[in-house]
């Protein structure tokens, strides 16, 4: 996946790419659907080992492209924000084009890209586990509730999980994230 980076001096380790999928808040999911468009949604997704999981609707365009084995492409992004600048700093350099670019007019980020195979996952307690790492990611302070949520919905979604191939991460190296 590094062929079509351009700054190779930004590239992180797979440990930080995977942290990164960790911490970001959503990721955007994109495929070919059966007529070759691009088909991209944001998605709230958990990561387990090398496994991506989602929930969605049973019905929908989740419901036949995340099926099979096909291929996706997942990108994340944990941290994407202006770099902070005290104002007395902008001043010194606000007559400097090169440190305004480097500085002022760019944007401090982490991201990371994964491609993946897609498969609706069917096994009740499979479902029930994939939906249990959603929960405790996105709603934690709620789990002593899960069970209740749990066993009256599982069956009214259906959850897909994204078997990372590749993966590949990169950073503004001058980003310290918060």
């Amino acid at each position: 996946m590094t062929d079509n980076i351009r700054r190779i001096d930004r590239v992180l380790s797979e440990e930080m790419a995977l942290a990164i999928i960790d911490r970001c808040d959503y990721g955007v999911v994109s495929c070919f659907d059966d007529n070759g468009k691009i088909f991209s949604i944001p998605l709230s997704l958990v990561r387990e080992d090398s496994c991506l999981y989602i929930h969605g609707a049973k019905a929908g365009s989740k419901t036949q492209l995340y099926q099979n084995g096909r291929e996706v492409q997942i990108v994340c992004v944990a941290d994407n924000r202006p770099p902070p600048l005290e104002q007395d700093a902008f001043f010194a350099i606000q007559n400097d084009a090169k440190a305004l670019a480097q500085q002022v007019f760019t944007t401090k980020y982490e991201s990371a890209i994964c491609t993946a195979n897609a498969y609706q996952v069917l096994d009740e307690q499979q479902k029930k586990h994939a939906l249990r790492l959603l929960c405790e990611k996105y709603c934690a302070k709620y789990m002593t509730a899960f069970n209740t949520a749990a066993d009256m919905y599982l069956d009214k979604m259906n959850i897909y999980r994204f078997d990372m191939k590749e993966i590949i991460a990169k950073s503004n190296k001058s980003f310290q994230a918060a």
